[in-house]
């Protein structure tokens, strides 16, 4: 497997949530209500990091199914399927017309996480445990980190073992909070940047322990669910590190909450035919790239009823 198509192919998962079909442009569009501070008075850290989490905290799961995205040199937008359930439980399916067979599956549950792709050429599913992957040296070539997905679409929380400063006021008007997160791979520095008016977030920034850009996302259309009173980004950009150029996530009509837990079936790890299964921090991939993962527990075994029905 090349190196080129692994990050083809984290660049597609990446973003698989983007571009404005005919039936959302004219969708209602709730105002966003007014932030809890005056807007004559610089807010506290406490006012600022406690709205967000509430606001992330009202999240309990959505589902969208006509989210899109569109990637750097594409020259359609694909069409997609998106569904959360917290903690960790992501699925995104998508393809490139609605005649046209799947295209790709990134999911995420509670052990692992996987990326299957029909172009890819080596015939490859890749899957990755969390626990394995903060600390993987493949990190810093795929890019795929499910934590920073589920952030980059809004779900964050400032966590009070972080050390968090601020806010700063910028030129624009909006503020900045910047927090140093405690990682299994080293303390991160991410920048928040929060809208002056209404609260919302409209800028992500990741950086390594080198100051080094990870990850960066960008807020273009803020909404507001009246029904759950939840605040979201609609449309999303997102640039990333070992990526070329920005890509554009549309999340159509997400649906909020809609039961208090979401069918765990559609989190489960599938097995398309013809597509090898491959761990991502195994020795076969860390052999072909040159890397030598750190000695770590064994991979539990996988019921077989956790695996999906062969996907032709």
């Amino acid at each position: 497997m090349r190196t080129a198509t692994i990050r083809l192919s984290a660049l597609l998962c990446l973003c698989l949530t983007g571009c404005a079909t005919i039936q959302t442009m004219f969708q209602r569009k709730d105002p966003l209500p007014p932030t809890e501070w005056s807007a004559d008075a610089q807010p506290t850290l406490e006012q600022i990091t406690s709205g967000i989490n509430r606001n992330s905290q009202l999240i309990r799961n959505f589902t969208t199914e006509n989210a899109s995205i569109t990637v750097p040199g594409g020259v359609f937008p694909l069409q997609s399927r998106l569904t959360f359930d917290r903690p960790k439980r992501l699925r995104i399916q998508g393809s490139a017309s609605s005649v046209s067979g799947r295209e790709f599956d990134f999911g995420s549950n509670d052990l692992l996480f996987w990326l299957w792709m029909r172009r890819n050429t080596a015939k490859e599913m890749w899957y990755c445990r969390h626990d394995q992957y903060p600390i993987s040296p493949v990190r810093s070539t795929i890019p795929i980190d499910p934590d920073w997905l589920v952030e980059a679409l809004g779900v964050v929380e400032f966590k009070p073992t972080d050390q968090h400063y601020g806010p700063t006021r910028l030129s624009d008007g909006n503020w900045e909070i910047v927090s140093h997160c405690q990682t299994p791979s080293g303390q991160y520095i991410k920048r928040t940047v929060v809208d002056s008016k209404n609260g919302g977030i409209v800028r992500q920034e990741l950086y390594t322990p080198q100051n080094e850009v990870v990850a960066l996302a960008e807020a273009k259309d803020l909404r507001y669910d009246r029904g759950t009173g939840i605040r979201y980004a609609k449309r999303i950009e997102v640039r990333c590190q070992g990526m070329d150029g920005t890509m554009m996530l549309d999340l159509g009509s997400p649906s909020f909450n809609t039961s208090a837990s979401l069918d765990s079936s559609q989190f489960v790890m599938p097995s398309y035919e013809g597509y090898r299964v491959v761990d991502l921090c195994g020795p076969e991939i860390l052999q072909r790239s040159g890397m030598v993962m750190p000695p770590q527990t064994p991979m539990p075994i996988i019921p077989e009823a956790s695996i999906q029905t062969v996907i032709r």
